[in-house]
């Protein structure tokens, strides 16, 4: 489950690491059953938090993990767990995990920014890991993942709320900033295939553009942050739907295929 020194290399340098076929397909399968009939849950019955694009599509649910033993599983399997682990050389626990869509035709942006852009705010030091785990194909044509490879030795950026470009107020960076910062010889598209994983430090600085494809484009996103990097008190704190209060360490999972 751990990783070479080379994977690890790597990780260090981009900020990143894309590991195809993680997941195997009937894995996946299991997962997008789930998804399928949380796209159409209800949140006033099931309690979940939904966000919608303003044509009311649906662009992200949280914490699937809690809400159905799939993902659940998947959250906790050693293949995910153990990595996050390994880079971060300490416990760790679930932050918050969510499934992002973007419909054919319909799925909008995600503007630059970096992950601790939202959760400096939260009262936690930049000691978060992210994997994204394909649901879909990820292709040019539908939005995949836009990233700046060895954006995260910069650090935290200054980011600005943009409640204009989408139905979900964005903490971005400044275009002026991006030029200044960003070069295009740095700038990666994350395809891949379901069951493909993508893990990614909390300051690597990422978007997406529209899906402007007949295909729909799901990921399941885990964030893990250092058990010892629990929020501290802050003068706003956000719901436990995406700042958990729940400190347990995260073990191992059994697989999908055995739930």
């Amino acid at each position: 489950m751990l990783w070479s020194r080379q994977q690890c290399e790597l990780y260090d340098r981009q900020g990143y690491l894309l590991v195809p076929g993680l997941f195997a397909g009937e894995e996946i399968d299991a997962l997008n059953r789930v998804a399928g009939e949380l796209l159409t849950g209800n949140e006033q019955v099931d309690r979940m938090h939904r966000e919608r694009e303003r044509s009311g599509a649906i662009r992200q649910i949280y914490l699937a993990h809690r809400h159905s033993r799939h993902f659940q599983a998947v959250a906790g399997d050693e293949r995910v767990v153990a990595p996050v682990k390994q880079i971060l050389q300490s416990e760790i626990y679930i932050w918050h995990s969510k499934i992002n869509v973007k419909d054919a035709f319909e799925g909008t942006v995600w503007l630059w920014h970096q992950d601790y852009g939202y959760w400096m705010w939260d009262g936690v030091d930049p000691r978060l890991v992210s994997v994204m785990i394909f649901l879909d194909r990820a292709t040019l044509n539908n939005g995949c993942l836009m990233v700046a490879a060895g954006s995260h030795r910069w650090g935290r950026l200054e980011h600005t709320p943009d409640e204009t470009t989408t139905s979900y107020k964005q903490w971005c960076v400044e275009a002026a900033l991006l030029r200044q910062r960003l070069d295009e010889a740095m700038i990666n598209h994350v395809t891949g295939e379901p069951g493909d994983a993508l893990f990614f430090d909390c300051n690597l600085l990422h978007g997406s553009g529209h899906n402007m494809s007949p295909l729909p484009r799901k990921t399941f996103i885990v964030a893990y942050n250092d058990l010892n990097n629990r929020p501290r008190p802050v003068e706003h704190p956000r719901p436990d739907w995406v700042v958990s209060r729940s400190f347990e360490s995260v073990g191992s999972g059994r697989q999908i295929a055995e739930g």
